[in-house]
């Protein structure tokens, strides 16, 4: 049995029962894990093929409970009695066709926090459609802005933008701001966490650039590659290299590290954001760039303020000088990993093992919670939970 060694995180103290699956719930359950709060995950017997959670199961303790055998939504009642968070995924409507939605567990627990983080929130039209990433963030807008100049398609920036960022980080957010008034109340809350929401605000910039007039479309405005002064380039060694140059006096630097010469009207600033010139500027970029493997590049740029970085690949991540001497990717034998953000000076997150296997702490989680021994018995022998599994 693995039990994660209790930290002096900030969240220490809190209980996380989470019902998630895949990734975005996972993910959002990892971050407060990381940062000492008690996380117990309630596993599916069947786990799907495809199963990202496993990914994200540091610093957790792993039960087995099928809520679809008797006594399963029991189980999870009695276990949510006692949680602080309870965090689910599952589409509008199934976690109160089982008996365990809000209107229940809030009631026997009013402190309860409980956090329903899906792809269309429990309300609108497209509650109850099946989707994933790539199709909150196509609803959302989020996607429709990512693109290439010179290219017709939008580029799905894996699950980052939505599933992650709009999904996990904003969820983790709403628990930690629940958590912050039921200090002052006593009292938990629901939270509708959708991930279409979530991407839908981070297009906050491009909304406001729409709004203003400013807009020029997908791949065709500053931040999106069209400016030469910021996007990347190919280098000789076919690596490739980052510039995002946008202040005029890291521009001259860029310019002046390329050895590019400009005629004296095409070096202002407004000459700068002028995108008339910027495509054959890009041309000239691209070419001195192509000229010169990555490492050169990452030299001369290493002492200027230029506004130029490599872009590592996943596995040169580890050599780079700032991210070890941060600890920003903490090396465990052959596996790499993301150290806990941000950084707290007093309470700082700290990384913590993944359980052993699949329902590790089933026996644990349920005797710590007030179930007997002969009824874990039961229970495991009706197939209700499973104690350890690979």
């Amino acid at each position: 049995m693995t039990t994660p060694t209790p930290t002096g995180g900030p969240l220490r103290g809190v209980r996380v029962l989470d019902m998630s699956a895949l990734g975005p719930g996972p993910f959002c359950s990892m971050l407060l894990a990381d940062f000492g709060a008690e996380v117990v995950t309630v596993e599916r017997p069947d786990p799907p093929s495809f199963d990202p959670a496993k990914l994200f199961s540091r610093g957790k303790r792993s039960t087995i409970v099928d809520l679809r055998a008797p006594g399963g939504a029991e189980v999870i009642t009695r276990l949510a009695d006692r949680a602080d968070v309870f965090l689910e995924s599952y589409r509008p409507g199934t976690m109160e066709r089982r008996g365990l939605g809000p209107d229940v567990l809030c009631a026997r627990n009013p402190r309860l926090v409980y956090a329903r983080l899906t792809g269309w929130g429990q309300d609108g039209p497209y509650r109850n459609r099946a989707g994933h990433d790539i199709n909150y963030i196509g609803v959302s807008g989020a996607l429709g802005v990512i693109g290439a100049a010179g290219t017709d398609a939008p580029v799905p920036p894996l699950a980052t933008v939505g599933d992650i960022a709009g999904g996990s980080m904003v969820c983790a957010l709403g628990i930690m701001m629940a958590l912050f008034e039921r200090a002052t109340t006593g009292l938990g809350q629901v939270i509708d966490a959708a991930i279409v929401d979530g991407s839908a605000l981070l297009n906050t910039p491009q909304l406001g650039s729409l709004n203003a007039g400013t807009w020029a479309g997908r791949g065709a405005s500053l931040l999106s590659g069209a400016a030469p002064f910021y996007g990347v380039y190919r280098c000789s060694d076919d690596g490739w290299f980052a510039v995002g140059a946008i202040e005029p006096k890291f521009y001259a630097q860029l310019l002046a590290a390329l050895d590019i010469d400009l005629p004296d009207g095409a070096l202002g600033e407004d000459a700068q954001f002028d995108p008339a010139g910027w495509a054959a500027l890009r041309g000239r970029v691209a070419e001195t760039f192509a000229a010169k493997p990555r490492s050169h590049w990452s030299t001369v740029f290493a002492d200027i303020d230029g506004c130029g970085t490599p872009v590592l690949e996943l596995d040169e991540l580890a050599a780079d000088p700032h991210l070890t001497a941060r600890g920003t990717i903490v090396t465990e034998g052959e596996q790499l990993s993301a150290a806990p953000a941000p950084r707290l000076s007093r309470t700082p997150g700290e990384l913590r093992p993944h359980p052993d296997c699949r329902g590790a702490d089933t026996g644990a989680v349920l005797a710590e919670a007030g179930f007997g021994a002969d009824e874990i018995a039961r229970l495991a022998a009706a197939g209700t939970v499973m104690l350890g599994h690979e």
